[in-house]
């Protein structure tokens, strides 16, 4: 009996260690897999259909004004979208966490949405809105006014910096929200007993304490715009205005050259990995203390009247420019025959819906597709990521900081720089062309969301549950089954969501591996674009009901998105 006992335990433990173990490996590979295919394929020269190592792809890099131009303008885009979203998101969390605004938890979740909304669909519907001549508030202005209005030029750097920061503004409001709403009033109240004005408060003791949200948030708008491909390919890119990743791009189209495009891949990520390490060594180095030991309420700030219309003003003018306004453009381009600028209510029709949905093979075949990937995607990503999140916060391990940071670095990898790597992994072997390697490459960018929902609920859960459970005869399986996963459920549930939602919108990782019978909705919107912008815009309000939908059911489960 004490035999079987000590069988069952050493079992229990073998599937401890091992399970959590598998699910850090699988993530790891995904990772260090596509990245040392696009290593070697940018050490690799072809001279004569002869293959040789040498660094002449990345000589090229310093060389090539075509690739220098492309740097600067997404360091230019970067810089941009996060110096304007670090202020507006700054102010928003301000507003609905430290403020009497009336309606505050309402534009709590409010301020979420553009979150989860596809930056490719906004900038489409800001097309709508703004374009020379077509665009609606163009139209209407001209019609106002009695002639053409000259408007701002969405076609440009500065037009895919607004989208940008719009669209990245809930990223910093996620990473200031919480600290701001922890924040123990008494050291605010402090400076002002020693003479410090409202101003002087924030700049030296409200923005510093806030610091490692800002810096995070800060570093991962920058990485992320300045590599996001979305934007600019719908705004720059036919315009010859170049950006480091529609450049990556164009490297791989045709005539490809997939040596200098991961070349460009490789310096890019490793810009990132360096950027990361310095925030990681930066924030190290400090100490940043906003909850005290005594009992506090955090202070909400008594707005006057003038206070308030300002603070309301900057929520609706937030939420009508990143959502409603491109929203209702959309929908009404979507309802018209042929688009002309004007919407004429008498000619509106279903026909462009119809179309989409019933008519055109490849839209029907593209919504199956995102949402096989998304469900099926989802579900894989959240069984690795419980595993890692398990490793991270129950396993013991000397590497576990070293794992957590390498598990985090697809979070500031661009896109469409996986989608290379994954594309020179593939490429000759049967995964290439198939809906299964756009599912790896989704999984392998994404699974750190799942990972970090997980483990910020992991670590709320007392592992004496566990040890009561084992101590009272369960085995590992019985506990995880019976104490743990109950427990778990609503991050489990939080972190699928959040995968179906990324899923459904992403066009990054899809630009360079989808292939005829692989198209996902995405994909089939920047086809149509040569179409027609009426098909467009109902296929881009088909994907924004089912990301409404998921944002509905992530918002029940009362998960934070960032943790």
């Amino acid at each position: 009996m004490q035999a079987g006992t000590q069988s069952k335990e050493k079992s229990g433990w073998a599937w401890q260690k091992s399970l959590p173990l598998l699910g850090v490996s699988m993530g790891i590979l995904l990772i260090i897999g596509p990245f040392m295919a696009g290593l070697v394929r940018s050490l690799l020269l072809w001279v004569a259909d002869d293959p040789q190592v040498s660094l002449a792809n990345y000589a090229w890099l310093f060389t090539d004004r075509r690739i220098q131009t492309a740097a600067i303008n997404s360091l230019i885009c970067g810089t941009g979208a996060m110096s304007i979203s670090l202020v507006l998101g700054t102010s928003l969390a301000w507003i609905v966490s430290r403020t009497n605004v009336p309606g505050r938890e309402i534009f709590k979740t409010l301020n979420l949405i553009p979150f989860f909304f596809s930056p490719y669909v906004g900038a489409i519907g800001w097309i709508f809105l703004v374009a020379p001549y077509s665009g609606l508030m163009q139209t209407t202005t001209a019609t106002l006014f009695g002639g053409p209005v000259e408007g701002p030029n969405i076609y440009s750097l500065a037009g895919v910096i607004w989208i940008l920061s719009l669209f990245y503004t809930p990223y910093v409001y996620l990473f200031v929200i919480s600290p701001l709403q922890r924040m123990d009033a008494a050291f605010e109240d402090a400076a002002r007993v020693h003479g410090a004005g409202f101003w002087t408060t924030v700049r030296l003791i409200t923005l510093p304490l806030l610091q490692p949200g800002l810096l995070s948030a800060a570093l991962i708008v920058f990485v992320t715009s300045a590599g996001l491909f979305d934007v600019p390919l719908a705004l720059t890119a036919t315009k010859g205005i170049r950006t480091m990743p529609t450049e990556v791009f164009a490297l791989v189209r045709y005539p490809s050259d997939l040596g200098r495009a991961a070349a460009f891949g490789i310096f890019i990520t490793a810009v990132t990995v360096a950027l990361t390490l310095w925030q990681r060594a930066h924030l190290a180095k400090r100490r940043y203390e906003i909850v005290s030991g005594k009992g506090y309420k955090p202070r909400v700030i008594e707005l006057r009247r003038s206070g308030k219309i300002i603070a309301l003003t900057i929520e609706i003018i937030f939420l009508l420019t990143s959502v409603v306004l491109p929203v209702l453009a959309l929908i009404l381009v979507a309802l018209s025959p042929l688009w002309t600028g004007k919407f004429n209510p008498a000619n509106a029709t279903l026909a462009n819906f119809n179309y989409v949905l019933f008519e055109y093979s490849l839209t029907r075949q593209a919504i199956m597709n995102s949402l096989f990937l998304a469900v099926t995607g989802a579900t894989i990503g959240v069984m690795i990521s419980g595993l890692q999140s398990y490793y991270l916060v129950r396993v013991r391990s000397v590497f576990k900081s070293f794992v957590d940071a390498l598990l985090a670095l697809p979070l500031g990898i661009p896109g469409i720089v996986l989608s290379l790597f994954f594309l020179i992994f593939a490429i000759r072997t049967p995964l290439y062309g198939t809906l299964a390697i756009l599912l790896i490459a989704y999984i392998a960018r994404f699974f750190p969301f799942a990972t970090r929902t997980i483990t910020a609920m992991l670590s709320a859960i007392h592992p004496e549950l566990e040890e009561s459970a084992r101590a009272n005869g369960a085995s590992w399986g019985q506990t995880m089954r019976m104490i743990l996963l109950p427990l778990l459920r609503p991050a489990l549930i939080a972190a699928w969501i959040m995968l179906f939602i990324i899923f459904i919108r992403e066009l990054g990782a899809s630009i360079l591996l989808y292939a005829s019978g692989t198209e996902t909705i995405s994909i089939a919107m920047l086809l149509l674009s040569e179409n027609s912008v009426g098909y467009v815009a109902a296929l881009a309000l088909i994907q924004l009901v089912l990301l409404l939908i998921g944002f509905s059911l992530f918002r029940l489960t009362r998960a934070p998105v960032v943790q």
